[in-house]
């Protein structure tokens, strides 16, 4: 017999602050985020509560915020290389992206930027390059093909 379920309210009003990523080193991971992808550091400080220091950071229409828990032993993220990575469950990539991927893809090679794969077809209407960050992280810029 199936009885009625309680309709519990969603929680509204909510609006992204910033994506929190944890690294090994905040000062080279800040100076890539401004160098290679333009970002603005607009924040650095400690959170006392967890014994972290952080950077925020703007660019690409959000806010990164990049902590380090300094002296702590290292538990390494999993960075399986795509097509495989949907397989380890969690957050996989920022995703960005480009009115011009060709163009930004020039800029990312003078940077020497770890390249996963460059301007992929994913469908008739979407390109994908895939980068990552110095400390592995996936970045997936997005762009569309020049023939659409």
């Amino acid at each position: 017999m199936n009885e009625p379920q309680l309709q519990l309210p969603a929680a509204r009003g909510l609006s992204l602050n910033n994506i929190a990523l944890a690294v090994e080193s905040l000062d080279e991971m800040v100076t890539w985020y401004v160098t290679v992808l333009g970002f603005e550091a607009i924040e650095r400080g400690r959170l006392d509560a967890v014994g972290a220091d952080y950077a925020t950071l703007s660019g690409a229409g959000f806010r990164l915020e990049l902590v380090s828990l300094p002296g702590a032993p290292r538990h390494p993220a999993d960075h399986t290389k795509p097509p495989g990575h949907p397989a380890t469950l969690g957050w996989q990539a920022i995703v960005l992206r480009s009115e011009n991927l060709g163009e930004a893809m020039a800029v990312l090679r003078t940077h020497d930027v770890g390249i996963v794969w460059a301007e992929s077809q994913l469908s008739t209407t979407l390109i994908s390059t895939v980068i990552r960050d110095p400390e592995g992280n996936f970045i997936n810029i997005f762009g569309v093909p020049e023939s659409a």
